[in-house]
Order: structure tokens, then C-alpha cells, then sequence
């Protein structure tokens, strides 16, 4: 959901050779303390649930919000199994910084999960229309380990945003990510008041 940067250069062109790190949408990332976001009705109805993914038991074609809200969750389980099973490895990304990897959006989320002590993830809102679902999202947690090259702070942090994927086939084939990674930027290294 946003790239690895050094945080004074957070908005400047990135070098294709440097890491990125990807959302999300945003953003986006240890263990999940919180309780798990909401799943819509309709996605809870297409049978049973497997909690840490989001896969369903039987054969039922999801719906794209379904099957975005079945990722987003995947969020604050198995973040690895849930981009194998939602996210296209043809993925088409448009990140916080412009296009980017998919292979770098999971690692940079996987790695921001890891840095948040009771990292948690909640979809505010989740709106579809044809193919295309809208999420608006928040996460966050305690700054324990290094982000971005930010050293620990202890400091609650927050990230918010607001992403589009666009489901055929049960995936994402393209994702797009805003959010306000500059304040995320400021918690990290103290420059704001922490999140509440």
C-alpha cells in the first residue's frame, strides 16, 4: 500500500532497484490483537469459513465485494494466504507512489504487520459497483520494530486510505491505493500527536 522510501524522500520518484513496499491501499503489516473487521453478510452466506483466510469450503462463486472483503481480512490473519488466493500475479498496481510490484506490496505489508505490536486492520466502508469495490480502511498499532528505516518509537501509529480493486475471477486484477502516508510518516518519528 505505499513504498519504501527514506522518509524525506516519501513523495520523490523512486529508482526502479529500490524496494517497495505496497497499501493498503495501504498500505499495507504481527499478530492481530483487535478484533477481526466486519465480513459482509452476503460474503458470510456462501458457507463456511476458514477464520484466518477468508476461503470458503464449498465451490460458490464470490462476488468482487466478496471477495474483497474476504482479502481485507486476510489482513489481520494469514496476509500470505490471503494475497495466493485474491490477488492476481498479473496484478496491474497502481500504489502510493505510482505503479509498483505485487511481489513488493506484500512484502512491504507483511513487513509494516511485523512492526505494529496488535496490528489490526478495519474496513470503515466497502462500496461495489460492477467490478470495481471500494474500500476505505484504517490500521495500526504500536511502533515496535524499524519502518522505513524509523527505528521504534513505541508511539501508537495509524494509517488510512482508501483503495479500489477491480475482481474478475474471483481476484484482484488491479488495485489502487491512496491514503495519508505522510502523516503515517510523522507518528512514526514523532513529529504529531500519536494516534488515539
Amino acid at each position: 500500500m505505499f513504498s519504501k522510501k527514506s522518509p524525506k524522500a516519501a513523495f520523490a520518484p523512486v529508482p526502479k532497484r529500490r524496494r517497495v513496499i505496497g497499501a493498503m491501499t495501504g498500505l499495507a503489516v504481527a499478530a492481530t490483537l483487535g478484533a477481526a473487521i466486519a465480513i459482509p453478510a452476503e460474503a458470510q452466506s456462501q458457507g463456511s469459513h476458514d477464520a484466518s483466510s477468508g476461503y470458503s469450503s464449498h465451490h460458490h462463486p464470490k462476488s468482487p465485494r466478496q471477495v474483497a472483503a474476504a482479502f481485507y481480512a486476510s489482513y489481520n490473519g494469514d496476509l500470505a494466504a490471503g494475497f495466493e488466493r485474491y490477488i492476481s500475479k498479473k496484478l496491474v498496481l497502481h500504489g502510493f507512489d505510482g505503479p509498483n510490484s505485487r511481489d513488493a506490496w506484500l512484502q512491504g505489508d507483511l513487513e509494516l504487520k511485523a512492526s505494529l505490536t496488535g496490528y489490526k486492520l478495519e474496513v470503515l466502508d466497502q462500496i461495489a459497483e460492477g467490478d470495481k469495490v471500494v474500500t476505505r480502511w484504517v490500521l495500526g498499532g504500536v511502533h515496535t520494530g524499524t519502518i522505513l528505516g524509523i527505528p521504534p518509537s513505541g508511539r501508537k501509529v495509524s494509517l488510512s486510505g482508501i483503495s479500489i480493486d477491480r475482481v474478475v475471477g474471483g481476484q484482484s486484477v488491479e488495485h489502487w491505493s491512496e491514503g495519508n502516508f505522510g502523516r503515517f510518516l510523522d507518528e512514526l518519528r514523532g513529529e504529531t500527536p500519536s494516534a488515539k
